[in-house]
């Protein structure tokens, strides 16, 4: 018998192999365009680099390759164009120093020559790459679709209208603005036109009007267009709008009052009634509901029951008639009025008539409402966003793609761009949308006519790769169909473009692979008679696995029945906590339980070895990937938590929203309480929290707090009371008071990492009350506070308004496993692969329906209900709806082949049915597709199979072995610190007995913005040109609208006598840097300080290092003896960090004071005195 555990080598002979290297060779040739499909695992990003590296490599007849800034590669996200510049270089730079025959050997195997070939000046030059892609000015471009916008706009300002120095804003910053702007349209229709105002309300259901003014702005750029081509003009608007809708003249209201007063057949209805009346129990149904609109004295209220005789409960046409056979005999005129079956009566074809007339009148009204609300927000957030000189992702997009394409100037950039452009790759082009396919368009455009077509020695190439199946951000506008689209119309533009399909894995196992090939290939198509294009579902998929010889498996779970709720008490729990008898809860604590029993058994999974052979080894925490749809309802926070429950390590949440968790909140009581230890309902979270403890209200917060005469503080009764309790309460509040002075940081880790009175530390206190999961957020928090205290001046004050003016939201790096599990959203996960994929949110539908801005012939309209559509909506939300089932199909794709070895697939009991899943879910479609390997049938606890799992390694689980044995250093108690280290400002050594200026006021503010613009003249001006730095400085001051022309000249004067002045010749000499980090401690400091900071200005030269530090805001003082002792301190710390780090260099201490301009060397004796008394302070 075969030893299971015996290395694996995989054929290179293999037919399937040597086809699927074909391909990648085929359409790596940088002489040829390509474009690309490619499956999961296929090796594309190796494709991608291979034919950039082969661009840049000399060509077979000794010519020179391509120019480094002559190629773009264009990628989706930052961290796919990081790893693959990351890939680039690591390939070049093992080239810059291989031995000559393995260069040749690699070089032939890359380009498919002979080794013999290569001739010295080659490997010289493949050698030179490395140092010629890091020099070349403008660099290689691999970078997203975005930095490649910011770029040309940075290039062409002038050309695309914005202003050359504008800053990109994150999404935080664009919410807030926006906000800002739709809040201030609101008041003003408030005021202006509220009845606009109370039907976007009305129509906008529990988010009121906000929900289609937030819809607008995600439609800005199309709505904005719209309406310039209008001239902004509503009633021209309206006019367009009408005639595209079919929209009648007259209002909904006043079609409801003709149809439902004069237009309503009264007599006629009241003889159908009669004869109804004496029918059976569906006559007497209709005769009843006749009568209800006769006697009702509103035409809305007619309508509405009118309109319930000929429509069923879910609003749609009866297919039978509201009468019986019976009723025809005794009259002709049931069937005249109401016949909808075999026909159509007068009544049942006027209220068809009359139904569809008012969902386009109103959606005439609501869109045009929206549009005289919302177009101005729009124009006042473009404002908001111009006046900061900012622009957002989609204006990159928009501004760019008018600038490529627009008659007029853009053959001009075009012309300027096609000068120094001759390769383009995009990359994941599945997910580009439209208006970026726009913009790669026109940068290829000359590429395939005129000189371009005709550079045949040169050719200019474009290069696409990507996979429709693997399209998921539609909400991001991507739109897979133009993938097909734009394959086609390149294919046709270029005879020689080569169209290649990858369709080996390189990651999965085989039985992985046929299990995904099933799911895709079995399911039902989707079809919708309106849509324009055929399904991609529809689509048959094979992938071929390059790791035939290593079995993988494939787990279908059962989905366990639905338990009736225990009944508790309303006080038990938050009313947002999952009960742990709830159905996600009980799949979480399932699934981390068998995840736990796999890693502790020793169930092996495959590793490659450097020899490329594969061997099986025991599963690792870092093997398991659990992915869901999303972090909200529950499920998420619910897997992360069981799996730290079963005593697994976890890499915690991708995404942390720090001000969403009580661990966050309750170290920001802290602060809160600090700043102000009046606030009485602070002191009271305070004293329920971790940090105190004092949970039982009766003894301790209810007399405390209710006991008290008015105007007496929380704070104040707690330093009173006797309680021995709440006295060890009060000593460590007091405490918190006596560090104020520290740096948010400094002031949180001395809470968290010192013990306290009680023996316990802060962390100790938060994990005893919340567990294990609060330590990502807090951990994250002081992060956050690290980076404050990095950027901003040292204050708790500032600290914890910069975190309360924004839920801040810490993303987080999962790609590389470091002994956790990780748990991730699926979009999260694209491009990441595991050895063991869980999937636990299997059991929902598509999330379709979501759509509610059109775009009728380029006009934009809103329909925020399925039962407000007119035909032509509808058809087009049938169309949102099937290809948001699409997407829901591909999601699932994304997520099964991030799986290597093991997949395991399990859901929750969802919604009301018998079965516990929705019948287009993820779940139904795995089942199908495993009842063809494994039909169903046995019980109800039977875990279904595609392939087995991994022979065991006793005695080689997680804890074993010796990757699992703990070092002995690990079990010793560390020793005692005679004095934590405290990181601090230089200015802080002699705070206590430093006078502090007011940090408010006009005059003070003024001062210090003065400060803070002079410092950045002096930080930028220096490495400019001489001739250039005053029109700089000039530009530079302009932007801030706040000054006038006067403090604008002075501060220029300022900077630009202190660049000129002879004197400060030394200080800005070549190769000074700005703004230095300084950073260590020294013999001279006080015992556990580090000194944190950054000077001015550093110039480093071989025989010594000057510190200098600008000062704005006073003039200079006649002696040494001037100086502030703070000035005296800061700089006396710079000097001594700088002595240790640059041993055997003279160091100068010097204060540069703008106002003179006087630069003033301090004495080393000054320096060491200033030392010593901080010492002896301490």
């Amino acid at each position: 018998m075969a030893d299971p555990n015996a290395p694996v080598f995989e054929s290179n002979e293999a037919e399937a192999f040597l086809a699927a290297i074909g391909v990648q060779a085929a359409v790596a040739n940088p002489a040829v365009p390509a474009f690309v499909s490619a499956n999961a695992g296929s090796g594309k990003t190796k494709v991608l680099i291979d034919r950039v590296a082969r661009l840049l490599l000399r060509r077979d007849d000794g010519r020179k390759g391509a120019e480094p800034d002559s190629i773009l590669c264009i990628t989706y996200t930052k961290a796919a164009a990081s790893e693959m510049l990351t890939r680039l270089f690591k390939t070049l730079g093992r080239w810059s120093v291989m031995e000559d025959p393995k260069l040749r050997s690699e070089l032939a195997r890359l380009e498919g020559r002979d080794e013999a070939a290569y001739t010295p000046d080659d490997l010289k030059a493949a050698r030179a790459l490395f140092a010629r892609a890091l020099e070349s000015p403008g660099g290689l471009r691999i970078e997203t679709i975005h930095a490649f916008c910011s770029r040309i706009l940075r290039r062409f300002p002038q050309e695309a209208g914005v202003l050359p120095g504008f800053s990109e804003i994150e999404e935080d910053e664009a919410s807030g603005l926006w906000q800002a702007a739709r809040a201030s349209a609101v008041l003003r229709a408030q005021e202006a036109t509220p009845d606009l105002l109370d039907l976007l309300a009305l129509e906008g259901g529990h988010d009121g009007a906000m929900a289609g003014l937030d819809m607008l702005r995600w439609s800005a750029n199309a709505v904005l267009d719209f309406a310039e081509v209008h001239a902004f003009d509503f009633d021209a608007m309206d006019f367009a709008l009408r005639g595209v809708l079919n929209a009648p003249e007259a209002s909904a209201q006043e079609l409801l009052d003709l149809a439902m007063g004069e237009g309503l057949p009264v007599a006629d209805l009241k003889a159908a009634v009669v004869v109804l009346q004496g029918g059976a129990v569906t006559d007497q149904k209709t005769a009843e509901a006749l009568i209800s609109v006769l006697e009702a004295q509103k035409p809305e209220d007619r309508w509405d029951i009118y309109r319930g005789v000929f429509t069923t409960g879910s609003g749609d046409y009866r297919k039978s008639n509201p009468y019986t056979a019976a009723s025809v005999k005794q009259s002709s005129l049931i069937p005249d009025l109401f016949q909808m079956k075999d026909g159509e009566g007068r009544e049942v074809a006027r209220v068809r008539q009359l139904a569809e007339n008012l969902a386009r009148a109103r959606a005439f009204e609501r869109t045009s409402a929206l549009l005289r609300v919302g177009v101005p927000a729009l124009q006042a957030y473009q404002r908001e966003k111009a006046a900061r000189a900012a622009l957002d992702f989609d204006d990159l997009i928009h501004k760019t793609r008018i600038l490529l394409t627009q008659d007029g100037m853009s053959d001009w950039v075009l012309f300027k761009l096609d000068g120094g452009l001759s390769h383009v790759l995009l990359d994941e082009a599945q997910d580009t949308s439209p208006p970026q396919w726009e913009l790669i368009t026109a940068l290829t455009d000359e590429f395939f006519s005129g000189l371009g077509a005709d550079r045949q020695q040169d050719p200019r190439t474009l290069f696409v790769v990507g996979d429709e199946k693997q399209s998921i951000y539609s909400f991001q506008g991507a739109d897979p169909s133009k993938f097909r689209d734009k394959q086609a119309e390149f294919g046709q533009r270029a005879a020689d473009m080569v169209h290649g399909s990858m369709d080996m894995s390189f990651r999965s196992a085989p039985q992985v692979l046929e299990f995904v090939d099933r799911v895709w290939n079995s399911a039902p198509p989707i079809d919708v008679p309106h849509a324009p294009t055929a399904p991609l579902a529809a689509d048959v998929v094979n992938h071929t696995a390059r790791r035939a010889s290593q079995p993988g498996c494939v787990e279908l779970w059962p989905i366990e029945p639905l338990a009736e709720d225990e009944p508790a008490d309303a006080w038990d729990r938050p009313v947002n906590a999952m009960r742990s008898s709830s159905p996600k809860a009980k799949l979480a604590k399932r699934l981390a339980a068998r995840i736990r029993e796999m890693i502790d058994s020793g169930e092996t999974i495959w590793a490659e070895q450097p020899d490329r052979s594969w061997v099986r080894r025991p599963m690792q925490p870092q093997d398991v990937l659990v992915l869901v749809r999303g972090r909200t309802g529950g499920l998420f926070d619910a897997m992360i938590g069981a799996l730290k429950s079963a005593g697994l390590p976890v890499a915690g949440a991708d995404r942390l929203k720090l001000l969403d968790h009580i661990g966050v909140q309750d170290c920001l009581n802290l602060l809160r309480f600090v700043v102000l230890p009046e606030a009485d309902l602070t002191l009271a979270e305070i004293l329920r929290g971790p940090f105190l403890g004092l949970v039982d209200d009766d003894r301790y917060l209810f007399p405390l707090a209710g006991e008290r005469e008015k105007g007496v503080s929380l704070w104040t009764r707690v330093q009173e009371s006797t309680d021995p309790d709440v006295q060890a309460a009060a000593g460590f509040l007091r405490s918190l008071l006596e560090r104020t002075d520290l740096a948010p940081y400094e002031f949180l880790s001395s809470v968290l990492d010192q013990a306290g009175q009680d023996g316990q530390t802060g962390w100790e206190k938060i994990n005893a009350r919340l567990g294990t999961p609060a330590r990502d957020p807090v951990e994250a928090l002081m992060s956050r506070a690290l980076q404050h205290d990095a950027a901003e001046p040292a204050s708790l004050q500032g600290f914890l308004a910069a975190m309360e003016a924004h839920d801040t939201e810490i993303k987080r790096d999962l790609a590389a496993p470091e002994r956790e599990v990780r748990v991730m959203t699926v979009h999260g996960a694209k491009g990441l692969q595991a050895p063991v994929v869980v999937l636990p949110d299997t059991t929902a539908g598509p999330r379709g329906g979501s759509a509610r801005m059109f775009d009728l012939a380029g006009m934009p309209v809103w329909s925020p209900r399925k039962d407000a559509d007119t035909p032509e909506l509808a058809a087009q939300r049938a169309i949102a709806d099937a290809k948001a089932e699409e997407e829901h199909r591909r999601l699932l794709y994304v997520a099964l082949t991030r799986a290597q070895d093991r997949l395991i697939i399990a859901g929750h009991w969802h919604g009301g049915g018998k079965e516990g899943f929705n019948k287009k879910s993820w779940y139904a479609l795995c089942a199908d597709a495993m009842d063809t390997f494994v039909p169903g049938g046995g019980g109800a606890d039977e875990v279904r199979r595609h392939g087995a799992p991994g022979p065991v390694m006793a005695g080689r689980g997680a804890g074993s072995g010796p990757e699992g044995k703990v070092p002995d250093w690990a079990l010793r108690p560390p020793p005692v610190d005679i004095q934590a280290r405290r990181l601090s400002a230089p200015t802080s050594l002699l705070s206590r007995q430093t006078p502090v200026l007011a940090p408010f006021g006009v005059h003070r503010e003024a001062q210090m913005k003065r400060g803070r613009l002079i410092h950045s003249l002096l930080q930028y001006l220096p490495e400019l040109p001489e001739a250039m730095r005053e029109e700089a400085g000039r530009t530079f001051l302009e932007r801030d609208v706040e000054l006038d022309d006067a403090r604008r000249a002075e501060m220029l004067a300022a900077a630009m006598g202190v660049l000129a002045d002879p004197a400060m010749a030394d200080v800005f000499a070549p190769g000074g840097r700005a703004e230095a980090a300084v950073i260590g401690t020294a013999e001279e400091l006080p015992e556990g300080v580090v000194i944190n900071g950054r000077v001015d200005r550093l110039v480093v030269t071989p025989e010594r290092v000057l510190v200098i530090d600008f000062k704005t805001d006073q003039p200079a003082p006649g002696t040494v003896s001037g100086v502030a002792d703070t000035y005296m301190a800061q700089m006396a710390a710079y000097w001594a960090v700088l002595r240790q780090a640059y041993r055997g260099r003279d160091v100068v201490a010097a204060l540069c004071w703008t106002d003179g301009p006087k630069l003033m060397v301090l004495p080393e004796a000054n320096l060491l005195a200033s030392l010593k008394r901080a010492q002896s302070e301490v």
